[in-house]
């Protein structure tokens, strides 16, 4: 399909060249989008960008993809002529529209009116293996990923535009990780492949771009994650002070038990919570679940026990 919309775009009713900030910028006048920088509506350019993109996510031939936020489809139409169907999920009816005028050539391209934030992949009749591209909202980024990477199926790779800072964080060193770190770590292997100029969208936004590849493999069961996000959060409130006062305000003030649960765990108390990779975590909330265990145990143990009664003598 990606050959016949390719030889359809040759002639006299060429494809429209997305690329071209001009004609971007028609379409989106066209369409009835106000391209608004505040709200972070700027369109991708750069055609250097758009083939980075598409060669990250390498769809074939009998490949779906899911993009999302496809606004008005210069990357949809990169990706139709490698994959064998694209559904783009586009919230924003005037994106809608521009996506009716762009892609009407590509037979391979679903446009669904939709919110990525509640959209399933069932919901777009995406089968296990399906691939997920987009530039996406950097005020939703985190939402998004968490609703992408905890998908029954997630995608098999995800290939996405996301603020610098964002790339940079997720794909950290040991030894500098956040919260988002660990949560996204948990899920996927992360990888920074390139940072994004400015120059590359219209209008200009105020900040960088990475392109970032994630691929979906669970390095925690569901409950283990659920345990392990529950103390790092409570902890991470602390970033700046020392596992010691991080975990104590995790465990709710009982410094004895922070330092008792950080022992059994082999961390030193005076690190911070930044520089926990995965495994340590995972040892940290297991630590805490066993300390639980044996306080509930010899709780039980003590209200059952109790004292024999002494009967006075006579």
């Amino acid at each position: 399909m990606g050959a016949a919309a390719a030889t359809a775009g040759a002639g006299a009713h060429a494809e429209l060249d997305l690329c071209n900030p001009a004609t971007a910028r028609a379409v989106a006048r066209r369409a009835g989008l106000g391209l608004k920088r505040r709200l972070g509506q700027n369109l991708l350019v750069d055609r250097a960008v758009v083939e980075a993109l598409v060669d990250a996510l390498d769809p074939g031939p009998l490949d779906e993809v899911y993009e999302i936020g496809p606004g008005i489809g210069t990357l949809t139409s990169a990706l139709s002529h490698r994959a064998a169907r694209v559904v783009a999920v586009e919230l924003d009816q005037a994106c809608l529209r521009a996506l009716e005028i762009t892609q009407h050539r590509h037979p391979n391209v679903v446009a669904v009116h939709g919110d990525a934030l509640r959209t399933t992949a069932a919901d777009l009749g995406l089968g296990p293996g399906y691939l997920a591209a987009g530039n996406i909202p950097y005020n939703l980024t985190g939402a998004l990923l968490q609703r992408l990477l905890e998908a029954e199926p997630p995608p098999r790779r995800a290939v996405l535009l996301v603020q610098r800072e964002v790339a940079a964080r997720l794909d950290a060193a040991a030894g500098d990780w956040s919260l988002s770190t660990l949560a996204v770590r948990s899920l996927a292997g992360v990888e920074r492949l390139g940072d994004v100029p400015p120059a590359a969208f219209t209008p200009v936004p105020a900040v960088h771009s990475s392109i970032l590849r994630l691929t979906p493999c669970p390095l925690l069961g569901p409950a283990e994650r659920a345990a392990v996000l529950a103390l790092a959060r409570r902890t991470f409130t602390m970033r700046r002070k020392t596992l010691r006062h991080g975990v104590t305000y995790a465990l709710d003030g009982d410094g004895l038990r922070a330092v008792a649960v950080l022992a059994a765990a082999g961390i030193d108390p005076g690190r911070r919570p930044g520089s926990l990779g995965l495994e340590e975590w995972r040892a940290l909330a297991t630590a805490v679940a066993q300390e639980g265990d044996r306080r509930q145990a010899g709780s039980a143990c003590g209200r059952s026990g109790g004292s024999s009664p002494v009967r006075s003598e006579e």
